[in-house]
């Protein structure tokens, strides 16, 4: 697994704003997990797929349920595709 990026303070700021104004829980927007699928599909396949990426993985979670483990999966089933796509580990 990649390490944590450091998140700047107003990104950490945005995210708790979007937080509570959604009432959703902090484990629901993994924003390390995110920024990685953002870079790997940017990087994988091009830059722009990076935020189509991000909303999908949003979209599929939510279909799953919307739990942090449902969240995981969801970014991870993109990465993998991603991998796949380019020939890479993810």
């Amino acid at each position: 697994m990649a390490e944590a990026q450091d998140i700047p303070p107003e990104l950490a700021e945005w995210v708790e704003t979007l937080v509570h104004e959604f009432g959703l829980d902090a484990a629901q927007v993994p924003t390390d997990q995110i920024l990685r699928l953002a870079a790997v599909a940017a990087h994988g396949v091009t830059r722009p797929a990076a935020p189509l990426s991000a909303f999908v993985a949003g979209l599929v979670a939510g279909q799953l349920g919307g739990s942090a483990e449902e969240i995981d999966d969801a970014i991870a089933s993109i990465q993998s595709l991603v991998a796949d796509q380019d020939g890479t580990d993810g």
